[in-house]
């Protein structure tokens, strides 16, 4: 399965990392460092950005108005469509699965449901 987990941390763990289960946990970058097999998802103003080494890479979406507002809603259209091209078929958030309908009993969501609730918000 591929998912977009999201996180709830703060900064720098960003919105949260497209993890696919079939892949290993982690691997080595060309460098020899390890980091993990997965992609960061971030957003807001062009001077925030930073790439972490932590992640295998980075997806950011420069918005000032995402980062004046402090919410990733300026962004979600382009997000959204990141998560479709990354054939993300699911997204994990925990502390959405309390106050919505449509997540699995470990707080998955079908990524179209997601998007849904993320929709009625904009």
């Amino acid at each position: 399965m591929i998912y977009f987990s999201i996180d709830y941390r703060s900064p720098p763990s960003g919105m949260g990392q497209i993890i696919d289960t079939t892949q290993p946990e982690k691997v080595l970058r060309p460098d020899g460092q390890e980091c993990y097999n997965y992609i960061l998802v971030d957003y807001g103003s062009s001077d925030k950005f930073h790439w972490d080494n932590s992640y295998i890479g980075t997806k950011y979406f420069e918005s000032e108005q995402a980062s004046q507002e402090g919410w990733a809603g300026p962004v979600l259209p382009q997000i959204f469509q990141f998560l479709r091209d990354s054939k993300v078929t699911h997204v994990h958030d925990g502390e959405l699965a309390y106050e919505e309908e449509g997540a699995d009993d470990n707080g998955y969501f079908p990524l179209d449901r997601w998007i849904e609730i993320m929709n009625s918000y904009l």
